[in-house]
């Protein structure tokens, strides 16, 4: 039977359509709107009425072309950007006037545990999943997690506390991510030997892009290496370029420009604390998982 789910993250509107079977999912239809809910936050947590409307259109948007594909139920999660909304359930209600679609907002250790089974084989892995307002850290092998948690730092989040126009403000920025994720880290470190690192979410799905120079989609990118040399090379040299100039790098969605030195930030300081050279890149989601899941 053919399925659906949206995810509504922080930075972007996802839909995925598939099918279930012996070998995994067989991928019908991906969808994707740049909502940037994270963004749109204002300074007492709440989602303006226009980003409101603006989102649940998209939702409509990409619900329609599911049914439209065949699936024959939808799922819809939130993510970090509603978790901390004050008003995410007037979000719920008009989505739910737009689609009929029930919104949940899932927790952080939920989403971790998705991102996990999207990607995670039989080997021991380590799934990092860069969102715009968390990061998730998820650690198991042969579908066995050991340890589920988000941590409060994103490529939105970490750009609101500090943009990246200069190579100072980008270390400025690498500090405070370092600083942020170094607790989850430590908690990891005694399980790891033997782990690989994997990497999900658009900041590792664009360096793969921009290493290779192209545009990768979620399956053409499967098992893309990115070494901690070449994030460091794109942080710095996307610190020192003006928007308009970010906007044209190849293998970088113009979409991804603003916030990607601070995505890269995340994924620097994950490498470094726990002592990775390289990550392996999956195009696949917490949709993958959930679809996965169910």
């Amino acid at each position: 039977m053919m399925r659906a789910a949206i995810a509504i993250g922080s930075n972007s509107t996802r839909m995925l359509c598939a099918e279930k079977t012996e070998q995994g999912l067989k991928n019908i239809l991906r969808g994707r709107e740049e909502t940037r809910l994270f963004s749109a936050l204002d300074d007492h947590g709440f989602f303006p009425e226009e980003k409101i409307l603006e989102t649940a259109e998209a939702v409509k948007n990409l619900y329609e072309a599911a049914v439209r594909h065949g699936a024959a139920d939808c799922a819809l999660f939130a993510t970090s950007a509603s978790r901390d909304a004050k008003n995410s359930h007037l979000l719920a209600q008009k989505i739910f006037e737009y689609t009929g679609l029930n919104m949940q907002v899932i927790t952080g250790e939920e989403e971790a545990r998705l991102a996990f089974a999207a990607c995670a084989g039989q080997q021991k892995t380590l799934v990092m999943d860069i969102g715009g307002g968390s990061t998730e850290l998820t650690l198991g092998e042969n579908g066995q997690i050991f340890s589920a948690a988000s941590a409060q730092m994103g490529a939105s989040r970490l750009m609101k506390m500090q943009p990246i126009h200069n190579a100072v403000q980008a270390e400025q920025a690498l500090l405070l991510a370092r600083n942020a994720m170094q607790p989850f880290t430590d908690a990891l470190k005694e399980r790891m030997e033997g782990a690989v690192l994997v990497g999900i979410g658009g900041t590792c799905t664009a360096a793969a892009g921009i290493r290779a120079g192209v545009f990768f989609d979620a399956d053409t990118m499967e098992g893309a290496a990115v070494t901690l040399q070449e994030a460091r090379r794109q942080l710095f040299m996307l610190a020192d370029l003006p928007l308009h100039q970010r906007e044209l790098v190849p293998g970088l969605p113009a979409t991804r420009a603003m916030h990607m030195p601070n995505g890269l930030c995340i994924l620097i300081g994950v490498m470094e604390l726990m002592g990775f050279d390289s990550l392996s890149v999956s195009g696949r989601n917490n949709l993958d998982g959930y679809l996965l899941s169910v």
